[in-house]
């Protein structure tokens, strides 16, 4: 086999003045983005199918994101027609918009996980023959600093012995102490990969994310991408109405895909449904919607283009549902681009302050530092 030639760089970066944010080009293969970002994933794909943009290319990066409870990760593991059903659907998924780069993100639930050579070398095979633009090392919980550090040791020997010359990212998974997340992060960072993931794992971590910033403080040309980003911050025991992926350039991050949730375990109805808002960054439910906005959309996105409220949700739920999950990423990816040139502008910290939501917890992030 051939090596391939594939490249990742940061160009054209420039700073914020008051806090970590920056602004980039990611040049990932044959992909182009601009950084801060939003990337697409699997269950937004099978959004837009259930809406009128099922045509619309909706970003150049595709994380292919997998729910992997206890049983679904043992057949990956151990049976090779199910490993060779999922390689197909992958690379379906992948081949949906054909300039668009890929990468895997497995959700572990439950008792998941994989400690062992052998486990790690599956998952990476798996995204080999995917063809995958990046491949992603996780760190499952439970598994030791030591045992995550030798497995991603053993990832770049695994690269090299299938001459496959396409960025590892190691992806470790956030902890509550700062201290305990750097057990896992210092050792990686020796090994000078070029990218670096962070799940989220569904909250809002503040110290793994203090602790990020200083890595990109350092290293100013790694990209980092965080998972699993739940809509709303969590801090303290309080949830604030604010998205959190927006306020995520803050911290140094460079790109953001949303969490993933498995069916609710009661009937989801359109009240419960969450709507990100642009105008104050909020998420909000249909009736805090109606209460702020009206009928009216305040939203200029393929998705709410000639919408109001009433059509917005019409039809079955899961329609409803549809569509703001892609509202919800071609919204947040306009407002990127505001945040984008306001961090050009050295003004970030003036964009958050300016709206109400943030402002509240941009406060009480500086009465942390």
């Amino acid at each position: 086999m051939y090596l391939q030639i594939f490249e990742l760089k940061i160009r054209g970066q420039a700073f914020d003045e008051a806090t970590s944010a920056s602004v980039a080009t990611l040049e990932l293969g044959r992909a182009n983005v601009e950084l801060p970002g939003k990337f697409a994933q699997s269950s937004e794909l099978t959004a837009m199918k259930l809406t009128e943009l099922r045509e619309l290319s909706p970003g150049k990066i595709l994380v292919s994101a997998k729910l992997m409870p206890p049983n679904t990760l043992k057949r990956v593991l151990t049976e090779e027609k199910y490993l060779k059903d999922l390689t197909g659907r992958l690379v379906r998924e992948g081949s949906t918009f054909g300039d668009t780069a890929q990468l895997l993100y497995l959700a572990f639930k439950g008792e998941s996980k994989v400690e062992k050579l052998e486990e790690m070398r599956t998952i990476l095979d798996l995204q080999f023959f995917c063809d995958l633009d990046v491949v992603t090392v996780q760190h499952t919980p439970g598994v030791s600093p030591e045992d995550y550090t030798s497995l991603f040791s053993s990832a770049s020997r695994w690269s090299e012995e299938r001459s496959f010359d396409k960025p590892l990212m190691p992806l470790l998974s956030t902890l509550n102490s700062r201290e305990e997340f750097e057990k896992y992060l210092a050792p990686v960072l020796k090994q000078e990969p070029q990218c670096l993931g962070i799940d989220m794992r569904g909250g809002f971590h503040y110290h793994t994310l203090r602790a990020i910033e200083e890595v990109k403080k350092k290293r100013p040309s790694m990209w980092i991408h965080v998972f699993q980003v739940p809509p709303k911050v969590l801090f303290g025991r309080k949830t604030a109405a604010c998205s959190q992926g927006m306020i995520l350039p803050y911290f140094g991050i460079d790109s953001f895909n949303r969490w993933i949730v498995p069916p609710p375990p009661v009937p989801l109805t359109k009240d419960k449904i969450n709507l990100f808002d642009r105008t104050e960054w909020s998420v909000l439910k249909r009736k805090d919607w109606r209460e702020v906005h009206g009928k009216k959309m305040e939203c200029d996105c393929p998705i709410c283009e000639a919408k109001n409220l009433d059509s917005f949700f019409e039809g079955k739920v899961m329609a409803a549902l549809a569509r703001s999950k892609v509202h919800d990423h071609f919204a947040q990816r306009e407002e990127l681009k505001i945040s984008a040139t306001q961090i050009k502008e050295k003004k970030y910290r003036r964009l958050l302050q300016s709206k109400e939501r943030p402002k509240s917890v941009l406060q009480a992030f500086e009465k942390n530092q």
